[in-house]
Parts: structure tokens; C-alpha cells; sequence
């Protein structure tokens, strides 16, 4: 086998296994699909969070996280790798709340950090019972 050819061969190789690594994200968006609930930790503040992904972005709602309010706000910029979920969303006040959950094998749990108002979060984040 010659350079020329066997170059060619490793682009197309790597050019499949791209593909079907997009593939893999785009149907495990599809996964995620649904509610996802469990506490937050700020420090020594905590609270309950629920997350409702949807093809378009999704809902999320906090309890006791000041300055983001208690109410459903939508989730935008979503991205899910294959293995992370990344999303970002803007509450009453303070700056974007963004973060990334990684998702367990079994696909019942996210974990995962984020930032919001200058102040990490940590998710512990578990799929709605009945999904």
C-alpha cells in the first residue's frame, strides 16, 4: 500500500467515526428527553432543582438558590457530547447560570458542576421516576 492510499484510507476511517460519534450525540439528546430532579449544593446553601429537557432547551426551576428565583425558567444553549450535557439559563438576577452534567452509563443520573452569580454549583441530578 502506498502513502497516497493509505493516508486516504486513515481520513476515511476517522471521517465514519466522526460521523457516527454525531450520530451517537444527536439520538442521546433524544435520551435525556424528559425531567431530571435532585439538590443542588452552593457552599453551605442547598436546595432542589428540576431540569425538563426537550428537543428545543428545556425548563429548569430552583428552590432557595437567591437571586435566580423559584420560578420554570428555559434552558438554552443546550449540547449534549455523548457524554455531557451542557446548558446555560438567565434568572430573575445575577449572570447566566451554566453548566455541564456528565450522564452515568445506565443513563439514570446526571452529575455535574455549573456557575451562577459568581458562585460554583454542584448537581446531583436523577431521571424522574416513571421515564
Amino acid at each position: 500500500m502506498n502513502l497516497t492510499r493509505g493516508a486516504a484510507l486513515v481520513v476515511g476511517v476517522l471521517m465514519c467515526g466522526l460521523a457516527g460519534a454525531d450520530e451517537q450525540a444527536a439520538g442521546g439528546m433524544a435520551s435525556l428527553q424528559g425531567v431530571w430532579e435532585g439538590p443542588w449544593y452552593r457552599g453551605m446553601t442547598s436546595g432542589k432543582v428540576k431540569v425538563e429537557v426537550k428537543d428545543d432547551g428545556g425548563t429548569i426551576q430552583f428552590t432557595n438558590l437567591d437571586n435566580f428565583g423559584g420560578d420554570v425558567h428555559p434552558i438554552t444553549h443546550t449540547k449534549y457530547d455523548g457524554l455531557s450535557f451542557s446548558f446555560r439559563a438567565d434568572g430573575e438576577k445575577g449572570g447566566p447560570l451554566t453548566a455541564t452534567l456528565k450522564l452515568n452509563e445506565a443513563g439514570t443520573q446526571m452529575r455535574g458542576l455549573g456557575k451562577f452569580d459568581g458562585f460554583p454549583l454542584r448537581f446531583e441530578l436523577r431521571r424522574s421516576a416513571g421515564q
